[in-house]
């Protein structure tokens, strides 16, 4: 699905998005969606007719198993570094691992991603704005990326049928903290909203509807 400036949101991570940034120094991927899609990934960028030699890094939003299921396939076959927040990578085993519905050859495989991740420091990399929610809300320390006035939020904001959600509460660490920050975000200048899980969506008149039927 190709959005605004050039960003696609790749059809083979459907169910949690993958999204493909061109920058001037080539290209950027955002999360590494699902266990067991690398190969489809890597396909589909091809078909796009991008050189993947052209992609730089990997940002992660955060460690959960379907953000970073198909992360070794793709760095052992892009080559590139990877890149998530200090929280994450300290956290990184004891939020993966425990839950029971992950086979064992992905428990497996999971133990094995710290090696490859670089903790992100600052307020930049190279033409993304970094934006730390609070700790352990949702996650251990959920990053967002900001790129010509469009958000990769991660898991802070959902979507069904078109229309933004909150993200279900048995997924939340702190609902209220959850909450408190996500009515607090400023996003007059948000075109874009690209979560991982429902459809990306142009943030007008989506935010304004949304923050009216629930604070």
């Amino acid at each position: 699905m190709l959005l605004q400036n050039g960003v696609i949101s790749l059809d083979s991570t459907l169910k949690s998005h993958i999204y493909l940034i061109p920058t001037k120094k080539g290209y950027t991927l955002i999360d590494a969606s699902f266990p067991d899609l690398g190969e489809k990934i890597i396909e589909e960028i091809k078909k796009l007719g991008i050189d993947i030699k052209k992609i730089n890094n990997i940002l992660l939003t955060h460690t959960d198993w379907d953000h970073i299921g198909s992360l070794k396939y793709l760095v052992e076959n892009l080559k590139v570094p990877v890149y998530c927040s200090k929280e994450e990578y300290d956290h990184w085993m004891e939020k993966s691992l425990p839950y029971e519905f992950i086979e064992q050859k992905v428990k497996d495989e999971l133990l094995t991603y710290k090696e490859y991740a670089t903790i992100l420091e600052g307020n930049k990399i190279d033409e993304f704005e970094i934006i730390y929610t609070p700790k352990r809300f949702h996650s251990f320390g959920m990053i967002m990326f900001l790129w010509k006035n469009m958000l990769f939020c991660g898991d802070m904001i959902q979507s069904k049928a078109g229309e933004i959600m909150l993200t279900p509460s048995e997924f939340n660490l702190d609902e209220e903290i959850y909450k408190q920050y996500l009515f607090s975000l400023d996003m007059k200048n948000i075109d874009w909203i690209c979560q991982a899980h429902g459809k990306p969506l142009p943030s007008h008149p989506s935010w304004e509807k949304f923050i009216n039927e629930n604070v």
